[in-house]
């Protein structure tokens, strides 16, 4: 190891430091030890006196750690605890139930964890046992783990009372599958008052509903009711199994979802880099438009900026065809706007003519403005990176590309498909493909949406130095999708672009009307550029909005999305979006062909793009537990792979 970083959860890891001479320190507190039994309060209280102030970092999982750590440290981060959700909202599927409850009567009242009297609050659990005693009160998990005194007599002496032994982790979800509550009973103490317990983001990923004696770590958490004393405690577990549902369990177990391992390491991540001064980098990005989200390309180039601008200083130069400044960095200070404003006359002739002459199709070489290799060239010092976005862009900056390194963000492989869907402005294929071909060799590396693209690149330009830069979205919101009232399946796509006007036309003359016949409840909902000005009348089952501004409200009321592509590249963002806001996809295999990871039947349900076979489709979709299923699982592979975030470790 030359330059580690010393990531500990305990304050006598100080002698590595001199040792080891970490380029980082990280602190990361869970428990507040020095209350434990068994444990010198005072020697390890000493020892994290000395820590705490040379660690780079401290990270707490309870709100009083944070607290009292702060007195040490400026830098403390909360950072609950979380847990696999994923493995235990299988809890929620068909299978077995573990054999010690699979017999026990109903209601089952079920605390999973270390039965030590450390944390539990044994008088409690005889309360409730005594109170009701047509409860089943079961308790899995170790009996005196780390309290070798722990007395367990009185609770054995319950006859609704069962201690069934601990389990393997990963059988766990049989354990919830068969309870019908989840308690976390802690006695309230210096120990308990630091802990955050896992077990609720368990218990609620399997639907549970959940009631805790009054824990800090627990105060406001959404989904978990807090009790004070014993007959409150009764009271609350009485509640909670009178009013809990199907539709409330499921509610729950996608919350939960939003305390997974793999947000808490995202963020995590983040922290680390930040340590590390990853936000050292500058990047000049040129782009030919200004920067927008109403289409996908301004959305790729929104998602790439804004995953620059956490590394560093983005300096955007875009040819201003808008008019005003946009307002989607503002909340961003690393990224600085430079408009080049339209040029009109002979010398938009003579750079129109030049790219002509260097080959570039005449539809790219329309948009290349005179300025914009200027004002990038003026804001280049040498030791920045320089990003032409799109081919029009690597267009305009051919000559910045012959003198110093220039990445190419290729939106998509253009000779792939373009001729497919009939677009003049291109020219031929050969003449694209040449274009293409010298913007992939000139560049010193080219970024492309999806391995399918990074092939066809390859078989243009072999050797060419390519990157995978997929499109990404930003995934701060997760959505319900109602299924059980009035099912509303959503297409969203600029219908100026011809594979999403054909998709629209499939949509209107086939999809709908079959989906008419089979759920006669569904409303489908079009939304998109141009939408309202396709040659082909509605059905009665479909609403043509046009372009919508803000699409947080369409996918919060939305069922189902569907993408019913028959042609184009790249990787269309209304997918990511749709996957983003937790809505359950269904989709062609030309759809999901640049999106690489997400697997049929897993993320989305796949379709023939035909009518009855899609809607067939879409009616599998709105079933409740395949709609919970996909949704979840669309939502994890957005956040692993398709977010914002996801995408500045690519660029780091």
């Amino acid at each position: 190891m030359t330059r580690p970083i010393l990531w500990t959860y305990v304050p006598q890891a100080e002698v590595l430091t001199t040792v080891l001479r970490p380029r980082a320190v990280i602190y990361h507190c869970v428990d507040d030890i020095a209350e434990q039994k068994g444990v010198d309060g005072d020697a390890f209280r000493r020892a994290e006196d000395r820590f705490v102030p040379i660690a780079d970092v401290v990270l707490a999982s309870a709100p009083n750690l944070a607290e009292r750590l702060r007195e040490h440290h400026d830098r403390v981060v909360h950072v609950p605890n979380v847990a696999d959700t994923a493995l235990f909202a299988t809890a929620r599927s068909a299978g077995p139930t573990d054999e010690a409850l699979a017999e026990l009567p109903h209601p089952r009242v079920v605390f999973v964890g270390a039965v030590v009297a450390t944390k539990l609050d044994v008088e409690l659990i005889v309360a409730m046992a005594r109170a009701r005693r047509e409860w089943t009160i079961v308790l899995v998990g170790p009996v005196g783990l780390g309290d070798p005194s722990t007395d367990v007599g009185a609770l054995r002496a319950e006859p609704n009372v069962r201690l069934v032994g601990a389990r393997p982790h990963q059988v766990l979800p049989e354990v919830l599958r068969g309870a019908d509550i989840g308690v976390i009973p802690y006695a309230l103490n210096p120990l308990t008052a630091s802990i955050s317990p896992m077990k609720v983001y368990e218990y609620l990923a399997a639907g549970l509903p959940v009631v805790a004696t009054p824990l800090p770590s627990l105060a406001g958490l959404e989904d978990v009711t807090v009790a004070h004393g014993d007959e409150g405690f009764v009271a609350a577990v009485e509640r909670e199994l009178r009013q809990d549902d199907e539709s409330a369990r499921s509610a729950r177990s996608v919350r939960a979802a939003d305390h997974s391992w793999t947000r808490r390491m995202t963020e995590l991540e983040e922290i680390l880099e930040e340590i590390e001064g990853a936000g050292a980098r500058r990047t000049v990005l040129a782009t030919p438009t200004t920067p927008n989200v109403s289409s996908g390309a301004g959305r790729r180039t929104t998602g790439i900026i804004r995953a620059l601008a956490a590394q560093g200083i983005v300096d955007v130069v875009y040819q201003d065809t808008r008019g005003g400044e946009p307002v989607l960095f503002r909340d961003l200070p690393t990224v600085r706007l430079h408009p080049v404003r339209p040029s009109r006359g002979p010398r938009r002739v003579a750079a129109y003519l030049a790219a002509r002459g260097q080959g570039v199709p005449k539809g790219f070489a329309r948009g290349v403005w005179p300025g914009l290799a200027a004002r990038v060239d003026a804001l280049d010092d040498g030791r920045c990176r320089v990003v032409a976005d799109g081919p029009v862009a690597m267009a305009a900056l051919a000559r910045t590309a012959r003198r110093r390194d220039t990445v190419y963000n290729a939106h998509n492989v253009e000779s792939s498909f373009r001729h497919l869907i009939g677009d003049p402005d291109v020219g031929s294929r050969r003449a694209l493909e040449a274009f293409e071909r010298a913007a992939l060799v000139r560049s010193a590396q080219s970024w492309l949406v999806s391995e399918a693209d990074m092939k066809s690149a390859w078989s243009l330009a072999p050797g060419a130095r390519l990157l995978r830069v997929p499109n990404v979205v930003e995934a701060g919101h997760t959505t319900s999708h109602p299924t059980s009232v009035s099912p509303t399946v959503v297409f969203v796509g600029d219908a100026t672009y011809e594979p999403n006007r054909r998709a629209v036309h499939l949509l209107l003359g086939e999809i709908a009307p079959a989906l008419e016949r089979l759920v006669p409840a569904a409303t489908v909902i079009v939304v998109g550029r141009g939408t309202c000005d396709v040659d082909l009348a509605p059905p009665p089952n479909v609403e043509l909005r046009g372009f919508v501004e803000d699409l947080d409200q369409l996918y919060a009321n939305a069922s189902c999305a569907v993408v019913p592509l028959t042609e184009g590249g790249g990787s269309p963002l209304k997918f990511l979006e749709a996957l983003a806001h937790g809505v359950p996809v269904v989709a062609t295999s030309r759809a999901a062909v640049g999106l690489d990871g997400l697997v049929p039947g897993e993320h989305f349900l796949e379709a023939e793009p035909k009518g009855d076979a899609f809607a067939e489709a879409v009616r599998e979709a709105l079933e409740p537990a395949i709609a919970l299923r996909l949704a979840r699982a669309g939502r994890e592979i957005v956040d692993r792979e398709y977010s914002v975030q996801a995408l500045s470790r690519v660029l780091a």
